[in-house]
């Protein structure tokens, strides 16, 4: 099934009924949050997933508030209860999505990126890249980390120094390794 990403809620839920009766679908690009990674008018293959099989740096659909949207899984967390909850990030974005698990509808396997004529596109399977590669890497230090660290603040507390100059370095990072995202696959 060809889709594009529309804001009409019954968009997703067409998306969700193609996943479960075919095990894949195909949708266009609507957008500029995940370029160059993903590009405005490109089409994307997609596999049904659960949210608890998504690995940080994937790049997966979910429902938004009134739309569905594509964007990298950057981070993965339980609250106290055991309910996980998934933040999302366009790569041209720096808007953090915290979504629930039940909002997440596929992942994305492929790309097929458009040739210089028309019907001359070739599909590249997706593949972790070097932000998917960072935030693999930073999501599994953050599980290191969190249990021997000092709890100094109540979580719901605004960060004090250390904190924002935490997240300013990280942020900076996700800046930088973004120059190295590839223009064309």
């Amino acid at each position: 099934m060809k889709l594009n990403l529309s804001d009409e809620p019954v968009t997703a839920e067409l998306l969700t009924e193609s996943l479960r009766r075919r095990g894949s679908a195909v949708i266009a690009v609507n957008g500029t949050s995940m370029h160059p990674t993903l590009q405005m008018g490109w089409r994307v293959f997609l596999e049904p997933v659960r949210a608890e099989d998504m690995r940080v740096g994937e790049i997966g659909v979910f429902r938004g508030e009134r739309y569905l949207t594509i964007h990298r899984l950057v981070f993965r967390e339980r609250d106290a209860l055991g309910a996980l909850t998934l933040v999302f990030r366009g790569d041209y974005n720096r808007v953090r999505e915290r979504v629930d698990a039940a909002a997440v509808i596929a992942r994305v396997v492929a790309v097929e990126v458009p040739g210089p004529k028309r019907g001359t596109g070739r599909i590249v399977e997706i593949a972790p890249d070097i932000l998917a590669r960072f935030y693999r890497l930073t999501h599994l230090a953050a599980r290191i980390v969190r249990p021997i660290a000092p709890v100094l603040r109540p979580p719901d507390a605004a960060p004090g120094r250390i904190g924002r100059a935490a997240r300013a370095l990280f942020s900076f990072a996700e800046r930088c390794l973004s120059f190295f995202l590839p223009e064309r696959r």
